[in-house]
């Protein structure tokens, strides 16, 4: 799912778990499918599910808890207030821009740790 598209995973997954929320197909109060379903759904890493998780939880749209899954919030919070602050959406977009660069660091750190020490046959 997640495609080159200029935009990052986790941004791309994001948009489409809240668009399937937003259409029902996760009611309020139901539980969306676990980190590992959406990562073989998507073709994601783990990191790439947890930034969008994160990202719908910052939005209200979801709650998890611990050691039974992530739930669509109940209410279902209404669109962006009004009184939403430009300074606050534009810390959002920097927190969004940091957790991508982490990602990428840690896809590369990834890469260099299986260079230096190859896996065991």
């Amino acid at each position: 799912m997640a495609e080159w598209s200029g935009q990052f995973a986790y941004k791309q997954v994001a948009d489409d778990l809240r668009a399937q929320i937003r259409r029902g197909r996760y009611p309020a109060g139901s539980q969306i499918p676990s980190y590992d379903q959406l990562m073989k759904d998507y073709g994601v890493s783990i990191t790439v599910v947890r930034s969008a998780i994160r990202e719908l939880r910052v939005e209200g749209l979801v709650v998890p808890h611990q050691g039974k899954g992530v739930f669509v919030s109940d209410p279902l919070p209404e669109g962006r207030q009004s009184g939403e602050s430009a300074d606050l959406q534009a810390l959002l977009e920097e927190l969004r821009a940091i957790r991508s660069h982490l990602e990428s660091l840690e896809d590369r750190i990834a890469a260099v740790e299986r260079l230096v020490s190859p896996s065991k046959s």
